[in-house]
């Protein structure tokens, strides 16, 4: 069986779902990994603390990940 990960993000389109093969990585690792490439941290956004999060170049906010 094919493991794989699918990272959610929200934009103003709505949630967009994006999968990953494995690769022979574990769920956990492989989200963590493409999180540290392709996303920032920003403690606030726009001056609002309850924006905080972390985005993509495009602005997109990372919601979390499903190992299913």
């Amino acid at each position: 069986m094919k493991e794989y990960v699918i990272i959610l993000l929200l934009s103003l389109t709505g949630v967009e779902e994006i999968k990953l093969n494995s690769k022979g990585l574990n769920c956990g690792e492989l989200a963590n990994a493409w999180v540290d490439v392709n996303m920032k941290y920003y403690p606030m956004m726009n001056g609002n603390p309850k924006l905080q999060g972390w985005y993509d170049s495009n602005g997109k906010l990372l919601l979390g990940w499903i190992c299913p």
